[in-house]
């Protein structure tokens, strides 16, 4: 009956299906019977969206709340939804997910962020998976040394200037000397129906959002950063086409960032007691076999990491060189704030 219900949620904005855990302390009992809401930083639908509402479903269950209300908070590249959660109150029960983009921004100092990533609750991450450039196959390209030997800027689909899709196509482009001209305005599935029309020629993309279209005959994987998550090793990694020791330092950039993907992260100051009864509710919820069994179904690779080493990730992935931070804003476009 219980899965029944999460599967039906699936197309809600909340649930009423909670299972009623063992209380071990105040800090347990204080989740029982309330409500959680759970802000995704981006429209309804799309990888943060679906991972948003799968995995907060399950830590609702396992927190033992009355239900998750779902909120989708888009704009600003996620910056308008990660301030919501950033400003939220610090009582454990809103909690939300936004694209690491914003770790970009951070670094940039954009205007308009009042998050500190650095101060934020840090629940965990579902996700983290290889970036891949995929090429349609209308576009005639099946390596990278053809693409650069266009000769010309290639049209390559992006959603808008603050989100990670942006910040990976320019910072890959220029690590592997690939000229391309954004396309803006365009999601993943926007991006792959108008590869398909022969409009633009590729996108920048997580591995799974592009498997389905490669599998189908649309399109071909050209390079990758990083392993794993069902991607073809015999697929170049970008770091071989890194043009010089600059360029290696974005390749594995990007290649951080993208393993922190589908996070979960709360406002500062949540109670240390908790913000460990969410961390320990939040990895036994992703290794639950119905979220497992949805995750499948939904092609969205469930890759675990606990609250605490996540912490520990997002503080390295913030320490980049005022040289590397001034070489991004300026392929970026982005203007700094002293």
């Amino acid at each position: 009956m219980c899965r029944a219900l999460f599967l039906a949620a699936l197309a809600f904005l909340h649930i009423g299906c909670a299972a009623s855990p063992p209380e071990s302390g105040d800090a347990r009992a204080f989740f029982k019977g309330k409500t959680m809401t759970y802000v995704v930083a981006s429209d309804p639908g799309g990888g943060y969206d679906s991972y948003g509402r799968l995995v907060s479903q399950y830590l609702g269950r396992y927190l033992g709340v009355d239900r998750v209300v779902v909120k989708n908070v888009s704009g600003g590249g996620a910056v308008v939804g990660t301030n919501e959660i950033y400003s939220a109150r610090p009582d454990g029960l809103t909690l939300g997910i936004f694209n690491t983009g914003i770790i970009y921004a951070q670094l940039l100092k954009r205007d308009g962020l009042r998050a500190d990533l650095r101060r934020m609750s840090w629940v965990g991450k579902a996700g983290g998976e290889p970036r891949v450039l995929t090429v349609s196959s209308k576009a005639g390209f099946r390596s990278l040394d053809e693409m650069r030997a266009a000769q010309r800027p290639l049209l390559l689909g992006v959603n808008g200037a603050g989100n990670e899709g942006y910040y990976d196509s320019m910072l890959l482009a220029h690590a592997i000397g690939l000229q391309f001209k954004p396309v803006f305005g365009m999601d993943s599935v926007d991006s792959q129906l108008s590869m398909m029309r022969g409009e633009i020629e590729g996108r920048f993309s997580s591995a799974s959002t592009a498997r389905t279209f490669v599998a189908n005959g649309h399109g071909v994987m050209i390079i990758r950063v990083g392993s794993g998550a069902g991607v073809d090793e015999g697929i170049p990694d970008a770091g071989r086409f890194a043009m010089s020791s600059k360029s290696v330092a974005l390749v594995e950039i990007v290649r951080s960032v993208a393993m922190l993907a589908r996070w979960t992260a709360g406002p500062p100051g949540i109670p240390a007691d908790r913000l460990a009864v969410l961390r320990e509710a939040y990895m036994v919820a992703l290794q639950d076999p119905g979220l497992l069994e949805a995750a499948r179904r939904l092609d969205i690779p469930i890759v675990p990491m606990d609250g605490a080493t996540l912490a520990s990730a997002i503080e390295r992935s913030m320490a980049v060189s005022p040289e590397t931070v001034a070489l991004i804003a300026s392929l970026a476009g982005a203007e700094r704030t002293e």
